[in-house]
């Protein structure tokens, strides 16, 4: 009796399939296609690089992975063929993708929908089924694809963008997150995502980003003891990128290609501008004995419903200052923001409350302006100068390491935090970037790192650094009334006044 053609190919489905799963190199490379824009034909098989299959393979042995690497180099391709390994050699799967906008998660849809479209030998889109077909049928929308099983349960491949909830009502086989390092909430993404794929010998973690300092990304590549497994992909792992490509790309790029092209882990982190307070180290800023004597309490406040972040601050008749508690929530009013640190100061003589103009706005409900609002609920508010360029200054008056000479011991920065008292600010401190188009400013983004350091400044801004030393500058002494012209001057009277007297620097 003559076995019916589609028993035959169901067979050998199956037995393909299988050898697929302990061969997931050979999945690829023989069933996978990709978009070359470059290329005759816009469909291209998927030869993997040398560099593409070893972390390919290193991804498939790990569960949480990571990949810092150059620009172009077809891995968000490669992560969507992994994910397109488990939702069809293996039934019932979940896959989860997250990227920046909803243009990018859009493209990430409709990349896979290219993939399993080309690999006809395994699954039919709904809307193309061969009549005699009797295997999964997959069918894409704009944010999802649904991989329908004849006598199993469903695969799903769900793409969200960033936000602080993504992902949480999922429980997901695998999670890509696209981009990494350039998602917004990426810490609050990753806190609420991460709890869906971590069951024991379950869920797979790709993250892949080119670098973005101060991001997340950066914290989980560079910590050496998380359990991620860190893969680094350089400029050249593309083989037609040889030494010319690279030095007309230099070119045009200048000093960033090392940030979109780079050749290793260290170029990939020494990013163009780099960080804003590089003098901020444990031995400088962290203070291991607590000021004695006549002490001043002050806090200063950056507040916003997506988060309160508090600093409460000692000062000692010697003009040092020591930051000796944190606080930083999301989600609360005013109202229960003014009651929590009412409570956590209610021991202590908190002299003045500082807080930034923005405090001061009306409230779009009632029209009651901020400060009406805290000063009902017990707290009332000193308004702070909110020029970025002047509070940037005196933040690093108070972050200044004085000069030693040859045989004298290392000295701490007038402004130092109380050991283990503010570990969030100290990191914030560490990882927040110049403002590439005002580097005489930190940058506003990653949003979720500058709280802290708004908080700070509101602090540094307003409380006068006492005059200890002298001042040098390219021109004229600077006095503490120019200092203080500095501070309230616009941007026009700034410039006239260095202009005049020369940039301010410590001696």
């Amino acid at each position: 009796m003559d076995v019916p053609q589609s028993v035959v190919a169901k067979e050998a489905r199956r037995l393909e399939a299988e050898y697929c799963r302990e061969n997931i190199d050979y999945f690829v490379e023989t069933y996978g296609h990709f978009e070359d824009k470059d290329a005759d034909e816009l469909i291209q098989p998927f030869k993997l690089w040398k560099e593409q299959r070893e972390a390919l393979l290193s991804i498939h042995k790990h569960r949480l992975n990571i990949i810092l690497k150059a620009r172009q180099l077809g891995f968000s391709w490669m992560a969507l063929h992994y994910a397109a390994y488990i939702l069809i050699l293996f039934t019932g799967k979940t896959v989860i993708a997250l990227s920046r906008s909803e243009l990018e998660v859009m493209e990430l849809v409709r990349r896979l929908t290219v993939i399993l479209r080309y690999m006809p030998e395994f699954v039919a889109e709904d809307k193309f089924v061969p009549k005699t077909w009797t295997g999964p049928v997959f069918k894409s929308t704009a944010m999802s694809i649904t991989i329908t099983y004849p006598d199993a349960p469903q695969g799903i491949f769900q793409a969200f963008t960033s936000s602080q909830n993504s992902g949480i009502s999922f429980t997901a086989n695998l999670i890509i997150f696209d981009e990494w390092a350039k998602q917004q909430y990426a810490e609050q993404i990753y806190t609420s995502a991460y709890p869906s794929i971590n069951r024991p010998g379950g869920g797979k973690v790709i993250g892949l980003s080119t670098i973005e300092r101060g991001s997340k990304f950066e914290e989980i590549f560079t910590d050496s003891d998380n359990g991620f497994n860190k893969i680094f992909i350089p400029w050249y792992a593309d083989p037609r990128r040889d030494a010319e490509w690279y030095k007309q790309t230099k070119r045009a790029m200048g000093a960033l290609i090392t940030k979109e092209y780079p050749a290793t882990i260290e170029e990939a982190l020494e990013v163009p501008g780099g960080s804003y307070f590089p003098e901020v180290r444990v031995e400088t800023h962290i203070s291991k004995k607590e000021l004695t004597g006549k002490l001043k309490k002050v806090a200063c406040i950056d507040y916003g419903l997506d988060m309160l972040s508090v600093h409460w601050i000692q000062l000692d008749s010697k003009g040092n200052a020591q930051i000796y508690r944190e606080y930083d929530e999301s989600g609360l009013t005013v109202g229960q923001a003014c009651a929590t640190l009412l409570s956590l100061s209610s021991e202590e003589n908190i002299e003045l409350w500082l807080a930034p103009p923005d405090l001061w706005s009306r409230n779009k409900v009632d029209g009651r302006d901020g400060f009406n609002l805290w000063h009902e609920n017990g707290i009332n508010l000193i308004r702070t100068n909110n020029d970025r360029a002047a509070g940037c200054m005196c933040m690093k008056e108070w972050l200044r390491i004085p000069e030693v000479k040859e045989d004298e011991e290392i000295k701490q920065a007038k402004l130092t935090i109380f050991d283990g008292c503010a570990p969030n600010l100290y990191k914030c401190l560490q990882k927040i970037q110049k403002d590439k188009k005002r580097p005489n400013t930190y940058a506003t983004q990653p949003h979720d790192i500058t709280h802290d350091v708004d908080s700070l400044r509101c602090f540094c801004v307003y409380w006068k650094l006492p005059l200890t030393e002298s001042i040098r500058t390219t021109g004229k002494k600077w006095t503490d009334d120019m200092l203080e012209d500095y501070k309230n001057a616009d941007n026009e009277g700034k410039e006239y006044i260095i202009k005049t007297y020369g940039e301010p620097i410590w001696r």
